[in-house]
């Protein structure tokens, strides 16, 4: 059996792509089992470049990042040897309730600041390179292309490394990496962990690219203080993206938040919407992990293996594929389980919107998209709006009033440089056709307060614009 540098015994093959080959194997002075990762490279150059990176990535201490033990060189092969990590990843787990995505979240920013505090940029962050244990501890692997901030390579060499859909904008025009970069792509995985898609990823490269530099992603699902920091951390400017402090700031509050939440009619039960509920505390899902996996976090989320941490990746190169072993050669630490994601229930094509009032005179617009802000008590049924959007539609945003509690409705993506919220969901440009039955909407204006209507005269107060058109009672 084979034995690298008279140390680490080789047991099985775990998985392989195209930087090499990850083995299983037995740290002989330690006791201890390994990823062991034989490299692949093409020349004594691109060998050292790989194992600068290792040696980078090895410089960080935090039990959010999967370790890089040592580094062997052995007859002119490059090996990586790194902690095995027996677990899923954030791709094979999601979707995922809100505060379960926060507290993911607030692990990889404790890695994040690891590394940024060590000159480190990861350059990769995404869901596949997120591994969740059972035990609830979080590690983000894969720093195989982090390199150190003040390494001219980052731009020397002209090229663009990472993932396209979780690449920030800046990355595109030739900007070298930086912690800016990395909370761009922590806005994504977090996007994609509670909506279950990516916001940015196309069909192709181009059209991802093109995504990431001209769309603003529109959430469905995000919501509270989660959609504050998800939408924080992918504004285009890195100057007035959400830094890892703001963030951690956010997801706390996240984490443990318990907001009262609005149980609205569903769209076609046939009851009058205006029977709206008010009911205090939220139910938190728990997501119970019971059996051990062994992965390896690459290009293609699917693909399960061990969790090589330096491996330099580019948008282009191939996922690796996992090769079986016998059954009889598996490290009795982890059983071998096939997982099955799970796919949640589409939403209703509609849903009722409601006004709800607040303290001081503020008013809230919202639907079941939405949590309903503390202290907002149903007010007034507005009609009905669509949860996707259609030819004809445009989303309804509900935004929060900076410095203070109250709240507005607005058409624009930016919430009028007020704080975005969410989306409420999908109201008409123009009159629909009669088949539909539908009434107008309008934002009105009460002193410096806005609300919402469906009376032009906005109850004695000023008119301010309309908002679109929303449907009657139900869909017809």
């Amino acid at each position: 059996m084979k034995v690298v540098a008279d140390r680490y015994q080789v047991i099985r093959e775990l998985g392989r792509g195209g930087m090499g080959v990850v083995w299983l194997a037995e740290d002989r002075v330690i006791g201890r089992q390994v990823a062991l990762k034989e490299l692949r490279t093409s020349s004594p150059a691109e060998r050292e470049r790989v194992l600068r990176e290792a040696r980078t990535a090895g410089r960080l201490n935090s039990p959010s990042v999967v370790t890089v033990h040592d580094v062997v060189v052995e007859e002119g092969t490059a090996y990586i040897v790194m902690e095995l990590v027996s677990a899923p990843t954030l791709a094979d787990l999601m979707p995922l309730p809100a505060d379960r995505v926060a507290a993911i979240g607030l692990a990889v920013l404790d890695a994040l600041d690891t590394a940024h505090a060590a000159g480190i940029v990861h350059r990769d962050v995404k869901p596949g390179n997120v591994m969740v244990l059972p035990n609830g501890q979080v590690k983000l692997a894969d720093f195989g292309i982090a390199r150190a901030m003040d390494d001219p390579r980052l731009t020397a060499n002209g090229g663009v490394m990472g993932s396209p859909g979780y690449m920030a904008p800046e990355l595109f025009a030739g900007q070298p990496p930086a912690p800016p970069s990395d909370m761009w792509a922590l806005g994504a995985t977090l996007f994609e962990a509670v909506e279950g898609r990516s916001p940015f990823e196309r069909a192709t490269t181009a059209a991802t690219v093109h995504a990431v530099l001209n769309e603003r992603p529109v959430p469905t699902h995000l919501a509270g203080p989660l959609s504050e920091v998800v939408l924080g951390l992918l504004v285009q400017a890195p100057a007035t993206r959400f830094t890892a402090q703001q963030a951690r700031a956010g997801l706390q509050r996240a984490a443990s938040a318990d907001a009262e939440t609005v149980v609205f009619p569903k769209a076609d039960d046939g009851r009058d919407v205006r029977k709206i509920a008010l009911v205090g505390g939220g139910v938190a899902a728990v997501l119970a992990l019971t059996a051990a996996f062994v992965l390896l976090p690459d290009d293609d989320p699917g693909e399960r293996a061990v969790a090589s941490t330096p491996s330099p990746v580019s948008s282009t190169s191939a996922p690796a594929s996992s090769s079986p072993a016998p059954s009889s050669s598996a490290p009795p630490s982890s059983s071998t389980t096939t997982t099955t994601r799970s796919t949640p229930p589409a939403p209703p094509r509609i849903v009722p919107l409601a006004r709800f009032k607040g303290q001081d005179n503020w008013s809230y617009t919202g639907s079941s998209l939405l949590d309903v802000p503390m202290g907002y008590a149903p007010d007034k049924a507005l009609g009905m709006v669509l949860t996707q959007q259609e030819g004809g539609t445009r989303p309804l945003y509900s935004c929060q009033v900076k410095d203070s509690p109250g709240r507005m409705t607005s058409l624009s993506a930016t919430c009028e440089t007020q704080r975005v919220y969410g989306v409420v969901g999908y109201v008409y440009e123009s009159q629909p056709p009669a088949d539909k039955p539908s009434q107008e909407l309008f934002r009105c204006k009460a002193g410096d307060r806005h609300f919402d209507s469906n009376e032009k005269h906005c109850d004695g107060q000023q008119l301010e614009f309309s908002l679109g058109w929303v449907l009657v009672d139900r869909e017809q």
